[in-house]
């Protein structure tokens, strides 16, 4: 049977669920890691014509902030409160 001797088995798998990790710096890299991912081109989700991974993962940053920004205008606003029908 062959091994590869550079597979580190201790290494963290994105797919597992875990719960990030209490260290700082391992979870800023875990964050990283998955702005990383989301940012790669797959078959399900290529790259648009001329844009690079640099570029999408710039724009993928652009519109969580810009989520984020609107779900708390939204909850500020009351969007979220029961319409009490």
């Amino acid at each position: 049977m062959s091994v590869d001797p550079n597979i580190d088995f201790t290494s963290h798998d994105p797919s597992d669920g875990e719960e990030p990790s209490t260290d700082p710096r391992i979870r800023e890299a875990q964050v990283l890691e998955e702005r990383m991912r989301r940012a790669l081109a797959t078959k399900e989700d290529p790259l648009s014509d001329g844009e690079s991974t640099s570029e999408r993962l710039r724009r993928l940053e652009r519109e969580r902030l810009a989520g984020a920004e609107g779900s708390a205008e939204g909850s500020a606003n009351g969007a979220d409160a029961p319409s009490g029908d």
